[in-house]
């Protein structure tokens, strides 16, 4: 959340910890597939309004998540017949949180050490592209 202060820059917080985390989905379907999907979205999940299971990926790979369809961001557009392009905004936890604390302190400290240091890369292209060509006329 986002408070405004008079005179000042706004303050920021929290109303909670953990929450959800949304994703753009595009889905391209042939015929049969899109009559299956509509189907499963006005039948089986009541527009989206029923969680249900989707893979997704939220930063650790692609993981099955549950979700729901947030109100308003669902489309079909039609492609000359052939197929149908569903988009929509699905909604579902991160899997940040199933990170322990260690493991959060853990993969930060790895990136510090190992992640953002590209000196061995530096220095192999020095060498590969300087170094060894000062025969080079």
């Amino acid at each position: 959340m986002r408070t405004e202060v008079a005179g000042g820059a706004p303050r920021y917080g929290l109303d909670w910890d953990r929450g959800s985390q949304q994703y753009q989905v595009t889905l391209i379907l042939d015929p049969l597939k899109y009559a299956v999907w509509v189907t499963f979205y006005h039948r089986v999940i009541a527009k989206g309004s029923i969680s249900f299971d989707m893979v997704l990926d939220s930063g650790y790979g692609r993981e099955t998540r549950s979700v729901n369809i947030v109100p308003g961001s669902y489309s079909v557009a039609r492609t000359g017949g052939l197929f149908a392009v569903i988009t929509f905004v699905a909604e579902g936890e991160s899997s940040a949180y199933d990170l322990s604390d260690d493991e959060v302190d853990g993969l930060l400290e790895y990136y510090d050490t190992f992640g953002s240091s590209s000196t061995l890369i530096d220095r192999i292209a020095q060498f590969a592209l300087i170094d060894t060509l000062v025969l080079d006329f």
